[in-house]
């Protein structure tokens, strides 16, 4: 308010006072005879006529403009829900202020689109799993979200507007930044970082180009696919050992049924020797698919397991009677030991007890004669664990890992003379997984091994 009476005592200064200067100036010299009160009266006529000119000249053209001034001000300001209010509004100067505030709707408007498109960006980015880094034309980085954070952990996000050489040390990296800024093109590469060599990212960069087709900045999508190339080389491995493993006795019955073809059946003193040669290596393969077949149904979404009570000594004592005669011929010393007041627990009998069989047989088969197998049962929170601790040959350090993948055997000559199918120990921890459990293991080359599995009540 006060900004405007300012605003109208400079108008009328500036236009009043010079105007009734030229006013009683020309009067007096165009009419010689007006002095003393007609004079004075004369000049008070004419201030009171340039009075209402200035009051009509006010009211249709200063208010309104002055009203307009402040409008386009609250508008520079911000207040877009402000409105220009004049009462003529079919004026020019109405008509003006009508589309001034339109525009400011419109833009309040536009805002609004915008505000809510940035929420949506911004949300859509900090959900994704997949890594965002979003740079400009100069290098100069714009976005980190939270996901490529965790990917780069020298990267903060007070690194925003600092070129990526600043932020970045990985040669992989900033040789794709390069080449994308620098052939304006989209670009997809696989690539390790030197801090997680144990990872592997798809990264694909993407121009941002505005409406007229110019290129903004350069948007770098990061897709940790460490899991499925690990899952892509494991069932490389699978087919291969499969096939490897098929192959081997697939090749002997072949043989020997040839050679039984070739000789007199009932004259050969070498007949019944084939034949043993086939059926051992027929009960190979037949193993193998069993076992296989088993993964299959532990594998499945749709696997069912027939749960019932299983009393754990019952358990332990009857899985060592499986395995006994194999430790007798190798004189070896096989007990067991449970603790008192474990009770019993829910789960699929026969598969517990083939679990613990085949932990039993690994042990028996990798411990030397005379060597000592124990299994031990106690009550933990939430559930028991099982260990089954053997005196054998033990298992390397960085065979530890994989050691309950599919047919990953430490020494593979070994396990085919012993007869193995190398899906002992993986058939173990999905048996376990399966019932919400879990399996690990502790060994030292040539101390022996401690597998450890724990089932939940």
């Amino acid at each position: 308010m006060k900004r405007r009476m300012r605003g109208q005592w400079r108008i009328l200064l500036s236009y009043l006072i010079p105007g009734l200067a030229f006013l009683w100036i020309a009067a007096f010299l165009l009419m010689p005879e007006i002095h003393g009160w007609k004079r004075l009266l004369f000049s008070v006529f004419l201030a009171g006529v340039f009075l209402l000119i200035y009051e009509g000249v006010s009211r249709t053209v200063f208010r309104p403009l002055e009203e307009i001034e402040e409008g386009v001000r609250r508008f520079a300001e911000g207040h877009l829900n402000w409105k220009i209010r004049l009462k003529d509004s079919r004026s020019e100067l109405g008509i003006l202020s009508s589309r001034l505030n339109q525009m400011a709707e419109a833009t309040q408007d536009k805002l609004l689109k915008l505000s809510n498109s940035l929420a949506e960006s911004q949300a859509l980015l900090g959900g994704m799993e997949e890594g965002v880094l979003i740079l400009d034309l100069q290098g100069r980085i714009r976005k980190l979200n939270d996901s490529m954070l965790a990917i780069l952990p020298q990267s903060f996000p007070a690194d925003l507007d600092k070129h990526y050489l600043e932020v970045f040390r990985d040669p992989e990296l900033n040789d794709l930044i390069q080449t994308t800024l620098a052939s304006g093109q989209g670009l997809k590469r696989s690539l390790s970082f030197l801090s997680q060599p144990d990872k592997i990212y798809q990264v694909q960069s993407s121009l941002i180009r505005d409406p007229e087709r110019k290129t903004g900045g350069v948007v770098m999508v990061f897709h940790d696919v460490s899991e499925m190339k690990r899952l892509e080389r494991v069932r490389q491995e699978f087919v291969a050992n499969v096939s490897h493993e098929l192959r081997t006795p697939l090749t002997a019955i072949k043989g020997y049924a040839e050679a039984l073809l070739d000789e007199n059946l009932e004259s050969s003193p070498r007949a019944a020797e084939f034949l043993k040669v086939i059926d051992r290596h027929a009960a190979r393969m037949e193993k193998i698919v069993s076992d296989l077949l088993l993964l299959s149904q532990l594998d499945s979404p749709a696997r069912s397991l027939r749960k019932e009570p299983i009393a754990v000594p019952e358990l332990l004592q009857t899985a060592l009677d499986s395995v006994a005669p194999l430790g007798e011929t190798k004189k070896q010393i096989l007990e067991w030991k449970c603790s008192a007041g474990i009770p019993p627990f829910f789960g699929d009998s026969q598969k517990i007890h083939q679990m613990l069989v085949n932990l039993l047989q690994n042990a028996v088969n990798y411990t030397p004669e005379g060597g000592k197998i124990a299994v031990e049962a106690r009550k933990e929170e939430g559930g028991i664990q099982i260990e089954v601790t053997d005196s054998g040959i033990g298992i390397p350090s960085e065979d530890l890992p994989r050691i309950f993948e599919r047919f990953y055997r430490v020494d593979k000559g070994r396990s085919r003379e012993l007869g193995g199918t190398g899906l002992g120990l993986s058939i173990v921890k999905h048996i376990a997984e399966a019932h919400g459990g879990r399996v690990s293991v502790e060994s030292k080359l040539g101390q022996g091994s401690r597998f450890k599995v724990f089932l939940p009540h």
